[in-house]
């Protein structure tokens, strides 16, 4: 199901028919958007794991990750299909070792998730250019990116493959879909009613859609226990 049919069976479930002019549009939008993003917090399934590949360029050790949730493995690929995984590093530790000094390239082996946030967040950082060269932060990114730094800085160009959960897509156009417009829409819907009565502060209402979510998302997460457990025959050590 698209956005456009999600929004009008919301409109017409709800009995909101006064959320339907151009003036309203964005208010629809917001709620179905953090109702999808509310229930990929509440849940774990085949399409809440991804993948989000970069080109890491000569000499470069940051890379910027979009709607990223949690960073859980990290990949390079070089030319000729060599591929190693890039082991977690405490992001002090790795300072310490690689970035307390001017760092050669080569072939990085670690990294770790950095700050992406600057204070003030408009700040102009320009006049700092020159001591920020090899710094452990990412600031020149929006709120909706979370962000690696490897080491060490890269000597030839690199696929970058960073594997971990992450949001479901933002859905703007009427075309739009994500994993649970097309999948469970009825499950959407229910969790977009729940944000409305929010806002209507009906707190009796929202827990009844509490309950009624949580019946969903058990049965959603059965189809992943039952593919965790497929052909696992004993518990290891």
């Amino acid at each position: 199901m698209d956005f456009l049919a999600i929004r009008n069976h919301f409109r017409t479930l709800s009995g909101r028919y006064d959320l339907v002019d151009d003036d309203t549009t964005e208010v629809v939008e917001f709620l179905i958007n953090e109702a999808s993003r509310n229930l990929d917090r509440l849940t774990e399934h085949q399409k809440s794991f991804g993948v989000f590949f970069s080109s890491l360029a000569i000499g470069a050790f940051h890379v910027s990750i979009p709607y990223c949730r949690a960073i859980q493995e990290v990949w390079v690929t070089k030319t000729g299909n060599e591929k190693w995984q890039v082991l977690k590093m405490d992001l002090q530790d790795l300072i310490s070792e690689y970035l307390s000094a001017p760092p050669d390239n080569g072939a990085p082996i670690y990294y770790s998730p950095v700050v992406t946030r600057k204070i003030p967040e408009d700040a102009d950082l320009s006049s700092f250019s020159s001591f920020l060269t090899y710094t452990d932060t990412l600031t020149n990114v929006t709120s909706d990116f979370n962000g690696i730094v490897v080491s060490c800085p890269t000597d030839e160009q690199l696929l970058v493959e960073v594997k971990g959960l992450f949001y479901s897509k933002y859905m703007s156009e009427d075309d739009d879909q994500n994993y649970w417009s097309v999948v469970h829409p009825l499950t959407l819907l229910k969790a977009t009613m729940r944000e409305l009565e929010i806002f209507n502060q009906n707190q009796s209402k929202v827990k009844a859609w509490d309950e009624e979510l949580a019946i969903e998302i058990t049965n959603i997460n059965k189809d992943m226990v039952e593919e965790e457990i497929a052909e696992v025959t004993e518990i290891g050590d």
